[in-house]
């Protein structure tokens, strides 16, 4: 953890490249082809960078609701915020916000998702990391996980 502020971008050079082992392509729905990143390294990538979560880095999950969506389904919010550690000080809360569908329709029906919750507040820990970087590259259409994307304005 040495100079870790030693450029304004130097967590998120740090935290930027996710190891192509946890990337696995979207096949269906309308993110199909793009990547996914495996929650659990985003976690470990802050472990790496600030230390153990309570002590290098925490979340709190500020609020989450539930919103009908059509045909009887239901969507599933999470609001969270994320602070990280450096030299003793914690930073400003990061704020995150993730959603899933916690009632869904299928084709033989409704089928209601015990892991809803739990879903939106990996995706908004997921939205918050990504303000300082983490899997950058992925979220900007650097980098598919093989190889770097000539095309550098692209944005996902």
């Amino acid at each position: 953890m040495n100079n870790l502020l030693e450029t304004n971008k130097a967590i998120w050079d740090r935290l930027k490249t996710p190891p192509e082992n946890v990337l696995k392509t979207i096949k269906g729905g309308r993110l199909a082809g793009m990547s996914d990143i495996n929650p659990q390294w985003r976690y470990e990538a802050m472990t790496d960078v600030f230390g153990a979560c309570g002590v290098g880095w925490k979340y709190f999950i500020d609020k989450m609701w539930t919103e009908p969506a059509i045909d009887g389904q239901v969507f599933v919010f999470a609001k969270v915020t994320v602070g990280y550690r450096i030299d003793g000080e914690w930073s400003e809360p990061i704020e995150g916000i993730g959603g899933s569908m916690l009632i869904k329709k299928e084709q033989a029906g409704l089928h209601c998702n015990d892991e809803g919750y739990k879903m939106a507040v990996t995706d908004a820990l997921g939205t918050a990391m990504k303000m300082i970087g983490v899997a950058a590259d992925i979220y900007a259409g650097k980098w598919d996980g093989t190889k770097y994307n000539d095309d550098t304005d692209a944005i996902p």
